[in-house]
């Protein structure tokens, strides 16, 4: 055998954060949408977002929406990188609303406790227009997860996506992230929370 036929066995690792991203039903929007309100107690003080509506959701009423979500992240981790997540009670610690509107943005930043959510329950038709219409490499609207603040050009660092409607991101909390503004015409409405894993 030549060394051009040889055969190298290798393993593979997985590596870097898990992030994770589903798709709510209709009747878990609307449910949302009744949990969101601009009279909701405000939530600025605790938040990074340079946003001036963002609003206090009861986690009670949003938790049972929320954690088959939540669980299904867990389970996916176990099966991804074999390996349980040391707590076995899940608990929504925080949750807030957002109300974007061209201009705003969410800087670089991480959040507290051990998961975090990100979901969306409007996003303007204006906006999809001008994300698709942009030139440049900046793209308006994005939400992007950031791995490492080094470059490495042999890793995969940044995953960026352009939020739909029900469009649900599920992510360590200690993740790096960030939202870029837009232009448009509109509110963009995204749901998050702070996820605590504990034992009984």
């Amino acid at each position: 055998m030549s060394k051009k036929d040889r055969t190298i066995n290798y393993n593979y690792f997985h590596w870097g954060p898990f992030l994770y991203s589903s798709n709510l039903t209709t009747k878990e929007i609307n449910s949302i949408k009744k949990l969101c309100s601009k009279k909701n107690n405000d939530y600025r003080q605790h938040l990074a977002g340079i946003i001036n509506q963002e609003h206090q959701i009861d986690c009670k009423k949003l938790f049972p929406i929320v954690i088959p979500y939540i669980q299904s992240y867990v389970n996916a981790y176990a099966e991804h990188y074999q390996g349980r997540f040391s707590g076995n009670k899940i608990e929504l610690i925080q949750a807030w609303v957002n109300y974007m509107v061209k201009g705003e943005c969410n800087p670089l930043h991480t959040h507290d406790d051990d998961l975090s959510f990100v979901l969306y329950t409007q996003v303007p038709k204006k906006l999809v227009k001008e994300f698709e219409n942009h030139i440049g490499n900046t793209r308006p609207g994005l939400i992007n997860f950031v791995h490492s603040l080094g470059s490495n050009k042999l890793s995969i660092n940044e995953h960026s996506f352009i939020p739909k409607v029900g469009d649900i991101f599920i992510f360590p909390a200690n993740l790096h992230h960030y939202v870029n503004t837009f232009r448009s015409d509109g509110e963009r409405i995204s749901v998050s929370g702070n996820i605590k894993l504990k034992n009984d």
